[in-house]
């Protein structure tokens, strides 16, 4: 028999609600989840050097927001190219990165270009970055931020994520950022219908298998010796911990990295999911727990063995 309509968005909310408390037993669903993630500040030092008045203590340059999102969408600022915009989540995958002058870095799943962006200006656009996305309107649009925002790139290219490996040759990047396609959990909204039209316990499954094959697209592209850093800003740990203890058990050269950020939304990976039991180096990996002032997030960061130590 088919659950239609109110009845089937209610079964969903449900199973997305035991499946979160599961992991966070004491988060209140309808205060997290009430509206759209914070924005924060990223003064975009290829411009500018501007400095506001709370600064994010793990990010340079960042800073939480003073004012209502409504405000700081229509700064001049954003326009003049001189800030980027975005949840503080957001900000861990580049810092975490490290990415210095001279480094090949390539973004596997780059537009709209925020995280590529903040590559760049990390690395005072002195590093080789290439940029990928598998739509033509995201990259048309990425490439008009990147000229707002004064970013250099060597390369830009549309294929999917799983392919891409077929699109550079092996080993040729020092550094690589795959911000994966996920099933978004972090930017539900409760109390919207569409939140919840594609997500599903299949939905995850699914994306689990695309996150693998990025992976292994990703591996071939790393160079010995190099980071890679794969983030999702889901709560699944069928995209999270479980994709990455797959890396690890399936490559051999594979090992985790530490993580420095310090916010009081970090908390512990999981170590089991389901009666499953992750790689005990999965605990290097970090957790968000979405709160009213950083959306869920997922970060890992992974170092191919140098070839004298494989």
């Amino acid at each position: 028999m088919k659950v239609k309509g109110q009845n089937k968005l209610e079964l969903k909310k449900q199973l997305f609600a035991e499946r979160v408390h599961s992991i966070y037993p004491d988060l209140d669903l309808e205060q997290t989840f009430r509206g759209k993630p914070l924005l924060a500040i990223r003064v975009n030092t290829l411009v500018c050097n501007k400095q506001y008045d709370e600064p994010i203590e793990w990010a340079p340059s960042c800073y939480w927001p003073l004012q209502p999102r409504e405000q700081l969408v229509r700064m001049e600022e954003v326009s003049r190219g001189e800030v980027f915009l975005q949840n503080a989540s957001s900000f861990i995958p580049p810092t975490v990165l490290a990415p210095q002058a001279g480094e090949s870095i390539l973004d596997m799943c780059a537009a709209p270009g925020g995280k590529a962006s903040h590559i760049a200006a990390l690395a005072h656009n002195e590093c080789l970055l290439s940029v990928n996305d598998n739509s033509k309107p995201r990259l048309i649009r990425m490439q008009q931020n990147f000229e707002r925002l004064r970013v250099d790139v060597q390369q830009s290219t549309m294929q999917t994520v799983e392919r891409l490996h077929r699109t550079y040759d092996p080993e040729s990047f020092d550094k690589i950022l795959l911000d994966a396609p996920c099933s978004g959990e972090g930017a539900i909204q409760w109390t919207s219908t569409k939140s919840f039209t594609y997500w599903s316990g299949a939905q995850i499954k699914r994306l689990q298998q695309q996150q693998k094959q990025a992976l292994r697209s990703a591996w071939q592209l790393l160079k010995p010796g190099g980071t890679l850093v794969y983030s999702t800003c889901t709560i699944a740990p069928e995209e999270n911990e479980a994709v990455i203890d797959w890396l690890l058990r399936t490559h051999e050269d594979a090992d985790m990295l530490p993580i420095r950020i310090d916010t009081v939304e970090r908390v512990p990976a999981l170590q089991e999911w389901h009666e499953r039991q992750f790689d005990a180096r999965i605990a290097a990996c970090v957790r968000i727990k979405p709160s009213e002032r950083m959306e869920a997030f997922f970060v890992a960061r992974i170092q191919k063995q140098p070839l004298n130590k494989q």
